[in-house]
């Protein structure tokens, strides 16, 4: 056997990057100063946030648009404790992200003492966490932990990994041999049996009112043309959950808004649901309550998912296919029956754009911006291929209600909705896209300030990535919460503060709105800037509690439903 001596550090890199690993997320920290060097070395992007979490953020970002795993590493203490978070939501939307954590040497680490300095038990939170968690106690041991990182953060569902590895250990030598593929450690993708796909086609053909429901795993597994174009041979309306916003635009002639009133129409009157790439989560009723409950004894459910344990959490299915979601996908698209597309769908666009319309003109007009007609004059400036990064509580329905979904990318965590997550996921996407794709992330507020300094980091590599924030001086839904209920808020409003002028202090394009005509001119000079740009817009704070925000019940539905539905109240 041919060996060759090199550092852990090294070899990191080398498996990280046969797995086709391409961004190596980490501070410039002494614990990870040989990964950065041979990561440098080998061209692959290496960013340094200005906060752990972010790199944990930024790696889900980039896997949101391509559908490969990338690398995040925390220094030993803090460093690691502060990814802690973020590998809960990663977790919770289930991202792969390969995440690496230094620790004191092993003879501190498991030492009984008090008073350590920059030292704590990780690697049992994060196990506790992640689909997968190993210390390497010696660089002989990291081939394995990274294959069976690997291997298990892109099984089943797919969801973050740990490796702890000791403080200095990345400089160590050792002689490794040679390289294993990932194709021989770990198996390939794997399409759906063929009885299971005659199984779905049989009930499809059957159907008299067949809808196709798809969620975010589509977009992450970069299939949404493939979905289209299944959809347009099913004839079917499409209805998506609200983290598979986007996967398709909104103007095609089958998609129905899932909240809207013809898309529960459409929900309500189906017999055949074919779910793809949704695990039926909370806020799409999963997939048995609310519209879903009418004739559901007699409605079947075809579901795609690559886990086999997934399936029937949520609600029954009656026919599941297990496997890669593209091939599978390319197995039904290749068997399913051609169907005419369904008599109802005029009827239910038209009654989607008379709702629309409604809810524009029920817009109030009380001289500050309302935070709906910014997202609809902001739809008008942002050019439709552009990639679009979402953050915050009620922005984000503000944005669902009125910023139309023309391209294929929205990237949200709409299961867990980590506030302060987007700017540095907007990093990963611009990074992953490269400079010349638009990038933007809308945000709040509130959600913005928990990781406003990835700015700095966006400036620092030359991302222009275009950032549009709500500001209403508060956090909206818990400003609503209190208005109704103390009658004042009680510190969730803040200080008017200038973040565009940080911006442009940072080195970036700031603008600053306050009336709706100033809108789009300012959005559209962001975008020509070529810089880190951010538009902060001034909207009215009574929004948030004089008016319910767009699907208000259906929010209050979510909360609410698992305790209805189990205990009857």
């Amino acid at each position: 056997m041919t060996l060759t001596r090199m550092s852990m550090g090294r070899r990191i890199v080398e498996l990280l990057r046969q797995e086709g690993v391409q961004a190596v997320f980490s501070q410039g920290d002494i614990t990870t100063r040989d990964v950065l060097l041979h990561a440098e070395r080998a061209g692959m992007h290496t960013v340094g946030p200005r906060h752990e979490a972010s790199a944990v953020f930024a790696a889900m970002g980039y896997y949101a648009v391509t559908g490969r795993p990338q690398a995040a590493f925390g220094a030993m203490g803090p460093g690691v404790a502060n990814l802690l978070p973020a590998a809960v939501a990663a977790s919770r939307e289930h991202v792969p992200v390969i995440i690496f954590g230094a620790r004191r040497h092993q003879g501190a680490a498991q030492a009984i003492r008090r008073g350590q300095w920059l030292s704590a038990p990780m690697e049992p939170l994060f196990a506790q966490i992640c689909k997968f968690a190993v210390v390497v106690r010696h660089p002989a041991e990291i081939d394995d932990a990274v294959r069976q990182a690997f291997r298990q953060a892109v099984s089943g569902t797919p969801g973050p990994v740990y490796i702890e590895y000791d403080s200095m250990m990345h400089i160590q030598e050792w002689d490794f041999p040679a390289l294993v593929p990932p194709s021989r450690y770990r198996a390939s993708a794997q399409a759906a049996p063929n009885s299971a796909v005659a199984a779905a086609c049989a009930l499809l053909k059957s159907a008299a009112r067949p809808l196709l429901l798809a969620g975010e795993a589509v977009q992450h597994q970069r299939c949404q043309s493939a979905l289209i174009a299944l959809a347009e041979k099913l004839g079917c309306p499409v209805v998506t959950t609200f983290a598979g916003s986007g996967v398709v635009p909104a103007a095609h002639p089958q998609a129905l808004m899932f909240q809207s009133e013809a898309g529960q129409a459409a929900i309500a009157a189906s017999d055949v649901v074919l779910a793809v790439g949704t695990c039926f989560p909370e806020n799409a009723n999963y997939g048995r309550l609310a519209a879903f409950a009418a004739n559901d004894a007699q409605r079947k459910v075809i579901a795609l998912d690559t886990d086999l344990v997934a399936l029937g959490v949520n609600r029954p299915v009656d026919v599941a296919l297990v496997g890669d979601l593209p091939l599978t996908i390319a197995q039904l698209l290749a068997a399913a029956p051609k169907r005419p597309c369904d008599s109802r769908l005029p009827a239910w666009k038209e009654l989607q754009a008379r709702e629309l319309a409604a809810n524009i003109a029920a817009i109030p007009e009380r001289g500050a911006l309302h935070p709906s007609r910014m997202m609809l004059e902001a739809r008008q400036a942002v050019p439709d291929d552009t990639t679009i990064v979402l953050d915050g509580g009620l922005t984000i329905f503000y944005q669902h209600g009125f910023f139309e979904k023309r391209g294929a990318d929205f990237v949200y965590g709409a299961h867990y909705s980590h506030l302060g997550c987007g700017l540095p996921q907007a990093v990963g996407v611009q990074l992953a896209q490269g400079r010349e794709h638009p990038v933007c992330l809308i945000s709040g507020d509130g959600a913005l300030g928990f990781h406003f300094m990835e700015l700095e980091t966006a400036v620092r590599h030359r991302l222009p990535i275009v950032v549009l924030v709500n500001d209403d001086h508060a956090l909206g839904a818990e400003m609503a919460a209190h208005m109704n209920h103390i009658g004042h808020p009680i510190e969730v409003s803040f200080t008017p503060v200038r973040y565009d002028l940080m911006m442009q202090a940072m080195g970036g394009h700031g603008e600053y709105v306050e009336h709706v005509q100033d809108l789009q001119p300012a959005i559209r000079r962001a975008f020509a800037s070529g810089k880190t740009a951010l538009v902060q817009v001034i909207t009215d704070p009574e929004a948030n509690h004089r008016e319910p925000h767009p699907f208000a019940t259906a929010r209050a539905s979510w909360i609410n439903a698992d305790v209805q539905d189990r205990y009857g109240r």
